[in-house]
């Protein structure tokens, strides 16, 4: 080969390294040639992206999702609290109510003279007999005696063949809601039912238990 010759050859040969056709020339597979496998972690890479284009769109429903809960919970916050001063409101106006009721009936026992859940029966009923009627003294002597027989001054004495009830022993016992609606267990209304009964029936204490002496009741 001549000198020429020789030099052309290296000529052409440095042009296509320049100009990337062989480079071109090695990326395409001749006929007969497997292609280059893919460089690793390319695919991945793929997915990535792809997952990062999507992910703009699902955040404003993860916000909205937060934003609903957060209200949500905002709200049970909210009715815990309304209840809890519902119930504060409640126990104050039972505490309120329980104390008007105290302070009303003590006005009671006060004006009355007697208390009908704590005086002992014989005490409200010489109370009762010197306010109401106009006996002496030496009448309640009388009248505890026929109380005493009758009832032990027990005002859920009850007789089993009669039926009589309280201490005066009324007959029906119903005979002693004329006095009051609590007659099955305020002595008081019952002890007001007999002195009534008494005077009506036999004017006074004594002349009642001068008559069950001899009768055996009165």
């Amino acid at each position: 080969m001549s000198t020429l010759l020789r030099t052309g050859v290296a000529v052409v040969a440095a042009l296509m390294v320049t100009s990337g056709i062989a480079g071109s020339a090695q990326a395409a597979p001749l006929p007969g040639e497997q292609p280059s496998p893919r460089p690793i972690g390319s695919e991945r890479s793929v997915q990535e992206a792809s997952r990062d284009t999507e992910r703009p769109a699902l955040l404003p429903e993860l916000a909205r999702a937060l934003d609903s809960r957060q209200a949500a919970l905002s709200k049970i916050q909210v009715d815990i609290a309304a209840q809890a001063r519902a119930l504060q409101v409640s126990e104050f106006v039972k505490q309120r109510a329980a104390a008007e009721k105290a302070v009303r009936y003590a006005d009671e026992v006060k004006k009355l003279g007697y208390d009908p859940k704590k005086t002992p029966p014989r005490d409200i009923a010489k109370k009762i007999m010197l306010d109401t009627y106009d006996w002496g003294k030496d009448q309640f002597g009388c009248l505890n005696k026929i109380f005493t027989q009758e009832s032990g001054w027990k005002w859920n004495a009850t007789n089993p063949s009669s039926g009589a009830y309280g201490i005066p022993q009324s007959l029906p016992a119903n005979k002693m809601a004329s006095e009051g609606d609590d007659w099955k267990t305020n002595p008081a209304t019952q002890i007001k039912w007999g002195l009534k009964y008494i005077k009506q029936r036999y004017g006074t204490p004594c002349q009642a238990w001068s008559f069950k002496r001899g009768a055996g009741w009165y």
